[in-house]
């Protein structure tokens, strides 16, 4: 039986459905590399490549991209699936198939039983298929991913998946890449996004996923996968990450959007 293909759901709206023209924008935003080195995982935002692409290709210029790469979203589709993990098939894109991960993906699924194989809470999802291009560019040719989508912020589930995405990074014993797909500020003037944005960042940058919490809930800021982020930042930790350094940051109003309803993007490098 054939495996799966997860087919482009954003193509030619949140990015170019042409792979020419795709490939374009992001060699154009990511500009000459030199000097890469790898790095425990990046935080990349969402949106779309008009908006998002001098962040994304700031983040990543530098950073080695290798064959295995774990990626974390947050669900935009109203599923009301909590957790969704694809374990064997591919994600399809302009740039063409990244197979999935089948040996990792199931070595966390032991590890984590509450993730289940939903294909279908993934195919209208963007927050995975948005960053794959980037990383088909970037990486090589070898690429595979494990895509875990997650409307669930249920603090033991995250410190369960966090626990056994280190596990596994050890268990593979060879460079992994750890991806949150999330934007932060959302929907407020541009001035009370950049204030929330520091907090958001302060708390990644400190890898400090208990301040991250506290800081979203004490001022209300409404951040589009932060769970993700609090998983990604728990991992690095615990797979001996020392620092997190904000490479860059835009928000929707710098590219063009309303003012006073302004969604922010950042791109963070853990190492």
């Amino acid at each position: 039986m054939t495996a799966a293909i997860r087919r482009p759901a954003v193509a030619g709206y949140f990015y170019p459905a042409e792979a020419q023209a795709l490939a374009g924008l992001i060699d154009e935003s990511v500009g000459p590399r030199h000097g890469l080195s790898p790095a425990v995982g990046v935080l990349l935002p969402h949106g779309s490549i008009a908006r998002t692409k001098s962040v994304l290709g700031r983040t990543l210029r530098d950073v080695i991209v290798p064959r295995r790469c774990i990626l974390l979203g947050p669900s935009h589709t109203g599923t009301r699936m909590p957790w969704s993990i694809l374990k064997e098939g591919a994600y399809r894109t302009p740039l063409g198939d990244v197979p999935v991960d089948t040996d990792a993906a199931e070595a966390l699924m032991v590890r984590c039983p509450f993730l289940e194989t939903d294909g279908w809470s993934q195919r209208g999802e963007h927050a995975i298929e948005v960053v794959l291009p980037w990383l088909q560019r970037l990486g090589p040719e070898a690429l595979k991913i494990v895509p875990i989508i997650f409307s669930s912020e249920e603090a033991s589930e995250l410190s369960a998946l966090a626990r056994a995405v280190t596990q596994v990074v050890r268990l593979l014993e060879e460079p992994v890449l750890l991806i949150a797909s999330t934007d932060t500020s959302h929907y407020v003037p541009e001035q009370q996004a950049l204030e929330q944005d520091r907090v958001i960042f302060g708390a990644l940058g400190a890898l400090d996923s208990a301040a991250l919490t506290a800081g979203l809930q004490e001022q209300k800021i409404v951040m589009c996968g932060w769970a993700a982020a609090a998983v990604l930042i728990e991992a690095a930790k615990a797979l001996g990450a020392k620092q997190a350094t904000l490479a860059a940051y835009t928000t929707s109003a710098s590219a063009g959007g309303d003012p006073h309803s302004v969604i922010g993007y950042g791109g963070l490098i853990i190492r």
